[in-house]
């Protein structure tokens, strides 16, 4: 087992994300769900006001994990925080820490720009990530249900 190095995505890991999520999706049995392309990850990562950002787990030159995630304000709160959109560790890797260290990462990156928080949703039944999240410290937000309005 060779150690696991997180290191921020550039432009040229693109495919490497989107195979990735892929896989999330996948994982979660939403495989006809995702929409996004490569291109879509290169065009709204990177560049020029880009939209997200991703962390990336590798074992050696494998992608083993990412995390990715954005920036927002709570105003309830008064403070800056970070939105994790998407947190992935495939599933050879899952109980080394890689999550965990994916998280930690995220978190030391949102203390960089002043965040005071860290906010995520779990998928309804996916009770091994609800169990993961809550031993890294997250709480179930009882008052809040997450809501989508798409483009028609």
């Amino acid at each position: 087992m060779e150690p696991v190095l997180i290191r921020s995505a550039t432009v040229e890991d693109a495919p490497v994300i989107h195979r990735l999520l892929k896989d999330l999706a996948s994982a979660l049995g939403k495989s006809t769900d995702i929409r996004s392309s490569t291109a879509d990850i290169a065009r709204y990562g990177f560049g020029e006001g880009p939209r997200f950002e991703t962390l990336l787990a590798f074992e050696g030159e494998d992608p083993v994990g990412l995390a990715v995630y954005f920036y927002e304000f709570s105003t309830w709160r008064g403070t800056p925080g970070v939105y994790v959109q998407d947190l992935y560790v495939s599933p050879r890797m899952r109980g080394r820490g890689v999550g965990r260290d994916l998280v930690e990462a995220v978190r030391v990156r949102a203390a960089e720009w002043d965040g005071r928080y860290v906010k995520l949703a779990v998928y309804d039944g996916n009770e091994q990530a609800l169990g993961f999240y809550q031993a890294l410290g997250f709480e179930i937000c009882h008052d809040e249900q997450v809501l989508a309005l798409s483009e028609q």
